[in-house]
């Protein structure tokens, strides 16, 4: 078998399991399957001479021979990627491969249902892998293994890039029925009496807004708990007198949802004032954020399915939200 033998495919699976160090998750990146890695493998092993990789138990490790071959193969399927993206026509139905997804807890739920009823009807054959964003993906975002990012604007880091889907309106504090803060207008003072639990969305922001409010006003507010579960920011909120800061429209539809929820909008000195601490690094509103490494027609494709459709229904929420909110004013 010669070198003229080997298809794109088979050089793209070499590189997946160069970087991987594994068989199952290079077939995971791609969306094929393991027995496909395994007849790529088997190809390159006998136009090259070599194992290419060998097995041990912390995974693939290649050899010298792979070693030199991944920066010419790279740049071999770089050129062709090229090609691909100037000349040939894109076809949502054609494509394949997986993509790598992480978000806040308040927007997993919502980029399901993008990708579900917007993005997978038309591309079939394409896999998708949402987390939630719980730890520093800057790096991973840079480099190509995670993919897009759904953030707010406090995520920030200028090798990145940014898309807005949806800006920040009103932002509403969420209680349990029958809380006290919710018979009428109150002060940065009245808020301190009762303790907050704290979305804690992962580089959102250095210090909890309220607590920074509180204090500006010479009262303290302690802090229940922190957590990246809406679920369990729900639970200890409907169970006390805990109380919590809210500006997502997906988040407020779930809440809607929730029985012994309710929320109220901030006083407008108290929204002022969020709104000046929130836009300090960029305005205030809710982000896809990618890196530059893919600028695939495909990784286009999908961020433009994944901006419209999450600013779709941002709009939805917000019409739905306005239907519940209005008894409470």
């Amino acid at each position: 078998m010669s070198v003229d033998q080997l298809t794109v495919q088979q050089l793209k699976i070499f590189l997946a399991v160069y970087k991987h160090k594994s068989a199952s998750l290079a077939a995971a990146e791609l969306g094929v399957t393991n027995s496909t890695v395994s007849r790529a493998l088997a190809a390159a092993r006998s136009v090259f001479d070599d194992v290419l990789f060998v097995r041990t138990a912390n995974g693939f490790v290649p050899t010298n021979k792979a070693h030199e071959l991944a920066s010419p193969t790279s740049d071999i399927v770089s050129i062709l990627r090229k090609i691909d993206t100037r000349y040939t026509r894109f076809l949502p139905a054609t494509c394949t491969g997986s993509i790598e997804i992480r978000a806040y807890d308040e927007f997993n739920y919502a980029v399901q249902r993008v990708i579900q009823t917007r993005i997978q009807p038309l591309a079939p054959r394409m896999h998708f892998h949402v987390s939630a964003l719980t730890y520093d993906c800057v790096n991973e975002l840079l480099n190509g293994t995670v993919d897009y990012a759904v953030v707010y604007e406090g995520f920030n880091d200028n090798r990145l890039n940014f898309e807005c889907f949806s800006q920040t309106g009103d932002i509403f504090l969420l209680c349990r029925k029958g809380h006290p803060l919710l018979s009428g207008d109150f002060s940065a003072s009245d808020l301190s009496c009762y303790p907050l639990v704290e979305i804690d969305n992962y580089r959102d922001n250095s210090s909890p807004l309220l607590v920074d409010i509180c204090h500006e006003v010479g009262s303290n507010m302690c802090v229940r708990a922190y957590t990246e579960s809406v679920a369990s920011a729900f639970q200890l909120i409907a169970s006390s007198d805990s109380v919590a800061v809210i500006c997502n429209q997906f988040t407020l539809r779930f809440a809607n949802t929730v029985t012994g929820l309710d929320y109220i909008k901030l006083p407008t000195p108290i929204l002022t004032r969020i709104r000046k601490l929130r836009s300090a690094v960029k305005p205030i509103g809710n982000y896809i954020a990618y890196g530059h490494t893919n600028q695939s027609p495909v990784f286009q494709w999908v961020l433009r399915q994944l901006v419209d459709g999450l600013a779709e229904d941002w709009k939805l929420a917000l019409q739905a939200n306005s239907k519940e909110i209005h008894p409470k004013s």
